[in-house]
């Protein structure tokens, strides 16, 4: 690693695609599995953890329509 001194660096975020599979949020990520549907997100906290559970199909396909039934859908899981 190199450090220079007097420059500002401000990496690229890594850009998302949404695809039959993968629901992307600004900090949570929906996926499709073998074995059903799950949902991670950053839980904000200290230790920097983040949160996985599954989810159904029709939840899966709700974040699909409507990014904004993350709360909803969290809150339902005891999040």
């Amino acid at each position: 690693m190199k450090l220079v001194f007097g420059e500002k660096i401000v990496p690229e975020p890594v850009r998302r695609e949404n695809d039959a599979d993968n629901i992307w949020g600004p900090a949570w990520h929906a996926s499709r599995t073998a074995d059903g549907h799950l949902l991670e997100y950053a839980t904000g906290d200290m230790a920097g953890n983040d949160r996985r559970f599954a989810i159904s199909a029709e939840e899966f396909e709700r974040l699909r329509a409507d990014p904004d039934q993350f709360d909803p859908i969290i809150h339902a899981h005891g999040g």
